[in-house]
């Protein structure tokens, strides 16, 4: 009897662990599809494209696979965590950079940060840091063997790890990148040493994503949302994209200069409720600096729609205007470009409220980047319209 009960016992934890190693296995993380398209104009200086590589006059750019994946797990007090990684071409020429988004249960904000990597490490690194604090920092994070099954990130927060795997619930990403680059034909001019012995290319660059999903709950979003990408009119055409400024020869070192359009959209929370992504877009025509804009789009799991601000708000209330008006001037008043303060439409919305975001120049100077403001739901109640999708977070 006591060897049955102990053959059972033996059994039973074989099972147990076979399980654990099955669970293991179930994350299996979607490997990025290369898809890179490389637009070669005639009069370009590029003169060598293969299948990782482009060599523009003196200078590389290393291809790398774009990619999108959402993280999820638990931190301490058992406070839930997720994360959406990235990896597309950086606002500075020449590179590619691995970004990440990241939410923490019950937090008012949603942080970022850049993973690198130094030679001798393994894996990559990340610190967020708390710039209203004197750079503090919160938290470091570690990426460990990017597109394989083995992906993993260890999220360091008071000297303890935690660590988070590819998500099993939210969408998986097929994703693309479109690269154009022009370069301006210069060599006429270097004969007459008219022009600097530089090439300076232009490009245009989207990054996207189609969504995947096993999960029924995102059936909606991949049907609606085919790619994660705003201008659905455009994405349909997207092999057709042009330039949205001229090239001209260039004559006089003066008029030597490089011009680029960024756009890159990627999730940055995900829930029962809602799937918010941000546009990201950069242009630079010439001049001191190039001009940023991040948008966001707020999505309806249910529906696959956006959510427009005047269907949760009632933006038109006199005493919501007024107290709208007062907090923002209570955290920007030296830097109001005008006495106004207008309402923007820009937000995004979180389990704990509404954040409002500015481009450059739309409130405060260049120099204050793209302000934000934040309201708790405890604020809003009073304005919120009634059988909205903020019921979800507004119940307490």
């Amino acid at each position: 009897m006591r060897k049955t009960i102990l053959g059972l016992l033996i059994m039973m934890l074989v099972i147990s662990c076979q399980s654990k190693n099955d669970e293991k296995k179930s994350i299996v993380t979607t490997k990025p599809v290369n898809e890179i398209k490389i637009k070669k104009n005639n009069d370009s200086l590029i003169y060598k494209i293969n299948e990782n590589t482009v060599v523009i006059g003196e200078d590389t750019l290393k291809l790398e696979s774009p990619f999108i994946y959402s993280f999820e797990g638990s931190i301490k007090d058992g406070k839930k965590i997720q994360l959406h990684l990235s990896n597309q071409l950086s606002s500075e020429y020449g590179g590619y950079v691995k970004s990440a988004s990241l939410y923490i249960e019950g937090s008012n904000d949603i942080l970022y940060c850049y993973f690198e990597k130094e030679k001798k490490q393994d894996y990559y690194t990340a610190t967020i840091y708390d710039y209203d604090h004197d750079n503090k920092v919160i938290s470091k994070l570690k990426l460990y063997n990017p597109s394989t099954e083995g992906m993993y990130i260890e999220y360091i927060l008071d000297k303890k790890s935690y660590k988070t795997y590819p998500s099993k619930t939210f969408p998986a990403y097929k994703c693309y990148d479109e690269i154009d680059y022009t370069l301006f034909d210069s060599r006429e001019a270097f004969k007459k040493d008219e022009a600097m012995r530089e090439f300076t290319p232009s490009r245009d660059y989207i990054f996207f994503a189609e969504i995947i999903s096993n999960d029924v709950n995102f059936d909606i979003l991949e049907t609606k949302l085919k790619y994660l990408y705003t201008d659905s009119l455009s994405i349909n055409n997207y092999k057709k994209w042009k330039h949205n400024f001229s090239v001209e020869k260039s004559k006089k070192e003066e008029e030597n200069y490089s011009s680029e359009t960024l756009s890159v959209v990627s999730p940055v929370f995900i829930d029962a409720n809602i799937y918010v992504v941000y546009d990201f877009s950069y242009s630079y025509m010439g001049g001191a600096h190039g001009m940023m804009h991040t948008e966001y789009d707020n999505y309806d799991l249910t529906t696959g729609k956006t959510i427009d601000i005047e269907k949760l708000i009632n933006l038109s209330d006199d005493k919501f205007i007024s107290f709208y008006e007062d907090k923002v001037r209570s955290e920007y008043a030296d830097g109001l470009l005008s006495n106004e303060v207008p309402i923007t439409h820009n937000f995004y919305i979180l389990p704990t409220g509404i954040t409002f975001s500015y481009a450059p120049y739309e409130l405060v100077g260049f120099a204050g980047g793209e302000p934000k403001i934040f309201f708790s739901y405890e604020e809003l109640k009073p304005f919120i319209l009634k059988n909205t999708i903020l019921d979800q977070y507004n119940s307490n």
